[in-house]
């Protein structure tokens, strides 16, 4: 370790651990932002997967498996949502998920020495750092996209290249200072700048559902659709009676 790196360790040891006030913001910001998409993607994907479960005579002997069908539920409006849509909320998930993991990680590996086999990755004298396998894994997800034909695979691409993204993100310090400075004071850019991404990606998710434009194949408004149809086919007289719900 160099006498540099050793005072920058000294330093921020000194200075405690106590965030500063831009970390603060940022991470409040970033955290309100995740919450706030990730409860509109959940109401929305549970409002479609529910529109068939509305119109199917309850099976007495499931009713009591509500874990079952909640998956169901799930499963069902996942499939039938937007592929756009679902990419955009995987990547913010995975990429969320990712920074909180691997910060656990690293700060586990910082204090006790590692968790478990999972240590740090030294090839010879070289200290290997986590944004190199970022880099690949976003690289070659964003390849399979671009080479890929159509667009349903992105839901599922975008789930690897949130992960490699984090990976990079989380030691930009280090990539701009050119130097170990992950838990120096220099490292806590890093932090922000993760969530000031988490922020802007939540921003985009939102906009990009408001500007919403018509695709080809829009599988979730054909699906709202033949619900909605449904509904007015059991409003004329002689209909099954099964009651519909309003969209």
């Amino acid at each position: 370790m160099s006498r540099r790196k050793e005072r920058r360790l000294k330093a921020a040891a000194e200075a405690g651990r106590a965030p500063s006030g831009r970390t603060r913001v940022l991470g409040v910001l970033a955290a309100g932002a995740v919450v706030a998409v990730f409860g509109a993607e959940a109401a929305r994907i549970w409002r479609l997967g529910m529109l068939p479960q509305s119109r199917q005579h309850r099976d007495e002997g499931r009713e009591g498996n509500r874990a079952l069908q909640a998956i169901q539920v799930v499963r069902e409006g996942y499939a039938v949502s937007r592929t756009r849509e679902n990419a955009w909320f995987n990547m913010l998930a995975s990429f969320t998920t990712t920074f909180g993991i691997t910060r656990w990680i690293t700060w586990t590996i910082r204090e006790k020495g590692g968790l478990g086999p999972i240590k740090n990755v030294v090839v010879g004298t070289r200290h290997i750092h986590h944004f190199i396998p970022g880099g690949l894994i976003s690289l070659a997800a964003g390849g399979v996209a671009i080479g890929a034909k159509g667009s349903e695979l992105d839901r599922y691409l975008a789930v690897p290249f949130g992960v490699g993204v984090a990976l990079v993100l989380d030691e930009s310090a280090l990539l701009l200072e050119l130097e170990d400075v992950y838990w120096t004071e220099e490292g806590v850019l890093s932090v922000q700048i993760a969530f000031a991404a988490i922020a802007m990606l939540s921003a985009m998710a939102y906009l990009i559902r408001m500007l919403r434009v018509s695709e080809e194949q829009d599988s979730e408004t054909d699906w709202e659709t033949a619900a909605k149809a449904w509904d007015d086919l059991q409003a004329l007289p002689g209909g099954s009676g099964i009651p519909g719900i309003g969209l």
